[in-house]
């Protein structure tokens, strides 16, 4: 009896440390994740963006480059803010995946690309 309690107790001991070796690497995965959307995923919507902003601003088109420039800085920083500010990581890909995605259709039927 001694020795079967001795295996469950050992089982559940090597049964935690995969739940907390998996809840580690779950966690380490899902911060990579947000890095890398807040990098690429920010860069591609802060360029669209700035792209798309510099042909409708009702400016000349130099005064209107520079200012969508100018204002990229500011863009990047709060995507980059806002994707650890959200908590569920799937609603920061979703949200970053069909705001550029419709950002970049709007610029294409825009510049005639379609």
């Amino acid at each position: 009896m001694h020795a079967q309690s001795v295996k469950t107790s050992q089982t559940f001991s090597i049964a935690s440390k995969l739940s907390h070796a998996y809840q580690a690497h779950s966690y380490r995965i899902a911060v990579v994740s947000r890095f890398l959307a807040a990098i690429v995923g920010g860069y591609v919507f802060t360029a669209v963006f700035s792209s798309l902003l510099s042909i409708i601003l009702p400016l000349k088109k130099s005064d209107a480059v520079l200012l969508s420039i100018s204002l990229t800085i500011f863009i990047y920083s709060c995507v980059f803010i806002w994707v650890f500010a959200v908590k569920s990581l799937t609603k920061i890909w979703i949200t970053i995946l069909l705001t550029t995605t419709g950002l970049a259709l709007i610029l294409s039927l825009l510049k005639g690309w379609l």
